[in-house]
């Protein structure tokens, strides 16, 4: 089902634990949390959402609306 309008779907799947923390628009967190080692996680808000992942090597696969996002593209700002 697609998300409402103004609004923005994400999803994670993780092969290793991984601290995921997403945030929408307005700053009102939505998640914080870990998402443990095969694990998947849907999370819906008012775009644009602000995506923190705490573990990028463990990242398997992250979308948002069903299109792929490739964690590659976005730099580290602290190490891992």
């Amino acid at each position: 089902m697609p998300a409402a309008p103004g609004t923005s779907t994400f999803a994670i799947r993780v092969t290793q634990d991984s601290w995921v923390s997403v945030r929408q628009k307005d700053g009102k967190e939505l998640f914080s949390g870990l998402g443990h080692a095969n694990e998947g996680r849907e999370i819906s808000g008012v775009e644009p959402l602000k995506i923190t992942v705490g573990n990028k090597a463990g990242i398997e696969s992250m979308t948002i609306d069903g299109q792929p996002v490739d964690a590659a593209k976005y730099a580290s700002a602290r190490g891992n």
